[in-house]
């Protein structure tokens, strides 16, 4: 059901986008029980605020724009910042993460800087695309900083690419990746994660995923120092810190900026 009350709290913040961010919504005549109300929520969305450019297609008539966007099931958000950089929602956007697909829209526009400079240097490394899953369920809270970190990585690099599933709605994926615990999160096709996902392991996996091996011979991504690690210790220790306090300064930004 589409939180009226929590689309009228962001109305302010969302009439006062600084950029255009493009919302596309894929959507099937057929075997979609929850394509109308997603429908309904696009339209709500951007009835307030025209910088939002609302798109709709059929996931199979118009192949073209699902191949495009790379999106393989419906109902399924992309929230597309002007950089061309994306994040995939699948399934029914209500509770908390109705309000993720709202922030994430607000963060598009504002172009927002999510981590700190190490993080960001360190994702100029790769060199392959990385597909990352974050599975949640809509009123899950322990669910949200997992999605939000992977939503910023996928912000921040054109190489990580990000789908956020409710899982509810996708029994089959269920199965497939036997999911039995919340959040979990696969990188590259065979990575998985149970719980919560720091952001220091966050780019160990993606690397991991990307096919690079921890070794005797290699050097801290970060630092350029020799570890056995991706990742050393005492970088490790300084961007959770950094990643930590840069959320923490969100916060507070936020706050100040809500009436």
């Amino acid at each position: 059901m589409i939180d009226d009350n929590l689309l009228v709290s962001r109305l302010q913040s969302l009439a006062g986008m600084k950029n255009p961010v493009r919302l596309i919504l894929f959507t099937r005549d057929i075997g979609c029980e929850t394509c109308p109300e997603m429908v309904e929520l696009g339209k709500a969305i951007k009835a307030r605020s025209p910088k939002i450019a609302l798109e709709i297609y059929d996931l199979v008539m118009d192949r073209d724009k699902s191949e495009l966007y790379a999106v393989h099931d419906v109902p399924a958000f992309v929230v597309q910042r002007g950089d061309g950089r994306l994040v995939r929602f699948y399934g029914l956007m209500e509770s908390v993460f109705q309000r993720v697909l709202l922030d994430t829209i607000m963060a598009a526009s504002e172009g927002r800087t999510w981590f700190p400079d190490d993080i960001r240097r360190t994702l100029s490394h790769l060199e392959h695309v990385v597909p990352v899953q974050v599975f949640v369920e809509s009123d899950c809270l322990q669910c949200r900083p997992v999605a939000e970190t992977a939503i910023g990585l996928a912000f921040e690099s054109d190489l990580v690419s990000v789908d956020i599933v409710v899982t509810s709605g996708f029994p089959k994926l269920i199965q497939k990746y036997a999911i039995k615990t919340l959040p979990k999160t696969v990188f590259g096709a065979n990575i998985h994660v149970d719980g919560h996902v720091t952001e220091t392991e966050f780019l160990e996996m993606i690397f991991q995923a990307e096919g690079l091996q921890p070794g005797p011979d290699r050097r801290c991504l970060v630092c350029g120092n020799p570890s056995p690690d991706m990742i050393c210790g005492s970088c490790k220790n300084r961007i959770q810190a950094e990643a930590i306090d840069h959320k923490r300064k969100g916060e507070r930004l936020k706050q100040a900026d809500t009436p």
